[in-house]
């Protein structure tokens, strides 16, 4: 059901972009916002390939196709977990702040 689909890219884009917000609230009030930054990173950057990946599912066929933007969204969404500290990068950031190991910075 592709009004599923939309439902489900909405809510991820909103929740990365309030995650977004609060780590830039943190970061303007000078504390500590290491955490947040890559908890935002990271939830963004899966929420783009996620909804890349359900338009290229929407577009069919055509979503490969060049003449759509849908083949451009995908491949730049997918580099987004590449460039700017990795997805993997960001998830070892994460699990060591959420287990004590290292602490949050600014």
């Amino acid at each position: 059901m592709i009004q599923a689909q939309i439902a489900e890219m909405v809510v991820e884009h909103q929740a990365a972009q309030m995650l977004v917000y609060r780590a830039a609230w943190l970061k303007d009030q000078g504390k500590p916002n290491q955490y947040e930054t890559s908890v935002a990173k990271y939830a963004a950057s899966e929420a783009a390939v996620h909804a890349a990946n359900e338009c290229m599912k929407i577009y069919g066929s055509y979503g490969f196709s060049t003449e759509y933007p849908a083949e451009r969204f995908y491949r730049d969404a997918k580099s987004l977990q590449v460039v700017e500290g990795t997805s993997n990068i960001q998830k070892v950031i994460i699990s060591g702040m959420a287990l004590g190991f290292t602490p949050n910075r600014e």
